[in-house]
C-alpha cells in the first residue's frame, strides 16, 4: 500500500484555506491552517491516545511521511 502523498482532500482544503463544517444540524465557515513541528507533534500525539488508529497510521507510514495536522478554525 503506498502512502507516500497527502490525499486529495487535503490539497484541496489547504488550497482553498477555508471551508465549511457539518456538524449535527449547525453548518459554519472554518479557517485552515496547517500545524508543523512541535505543535504537530503534540496535536497527533493527542489525537493517536484518543483513538489508536492514529497511532496505527503513523506506524504504517514511518519513514515514508509525516501525517498532516490540519487546525480548522471558527471563521
Amino acid at each position: 500500500m503506498e502512502h507516500s502523498t497527502n490525499p486529495d482532500w487535503y490539497h484541496n482544503l489547504t488550497a482553498a484555506g477555508v471551508g465549511n463544517v457539518e456538524r449535527g444540524t449547525e453548518t459554519y465557515k472554518v479557517t485552515v491552517r496547517g500545524l508543523t513541528g512541535a505543535e504537530r507533534d503534540r496535536i497527533y500525539a493527542e489525537q493517536a491516545r484518543r483513538y489508536p488508529g492514529f497511532a496505527e497510521y503513523a506506524r504504517q507510514t514511518a519513514g515514508v511521511r509525516s501525517i498532516p495536522v490540519l487546525e480548522l478554525k471558527r471563521a
